[in-house]
């Protein structure tokens, strides 16, 4: 594990996103194995039977994939303009998402499964938006 973390620039920034890359892995194997935690994130009622099937839970577990890879990358690659404005705009698309998902298509309402990830998107978008310099110069 050390050698893998000597490669990561320096700062708390590659580290956060490793550690929501790990997360984000974690949901994707868990919309395989068992949905009902996405069940519970896109729980308006009477819909979310039909909402969230197998087929988007494993869709959306595709989707934390790509973006744990993204973010990954991201982490070991810091100083790549494209890879880090990649990553800021997987946090873009998150947070495009889930608002969208409470606020027009009124398939979730506000609750610990939808404020969790539209506090980690933003807030990881704030940092690397305040670092952008300090990496890309």
């Amino acid at each position: 594990m050390s050698s893998a973390m000597s490669w990561v620039p320096e700062g708390y920034l590659p580290k956060w996103l490793l550690l929501v890359s790990t997360l984000a892995i974690f949901n994707c194997v868990q919309n395989y194995v068992d949905y009902t935690f996405s069940r519970k994130v896109y729980a308006r009622a009477p819909l979310s039977q039909a909402q969230v099937t197998p087929l988007s839970a494993r869709t959306f577990g595709v989707w934390n994939f790509t973006s744990a890879l993204i973010r990954s990358y991201c982490a070991y690659n810091m100083h790549s303009r494209p890879v880090y404005e990649l990553c800021m705009w997987s946090y873009v698309i998150a947070l495009a998402h889930f608002v969208s998902e409470v606020a027009i298509f009124k398939t979730a309402k506000l609750s610990p499964g939808i404020v969790s990830p539209l506090i980690i998107a933003s807030a990881s978008f704030t940092a690397m938006a305040l670092q952008y310099q300090h990496y890309l110069g």
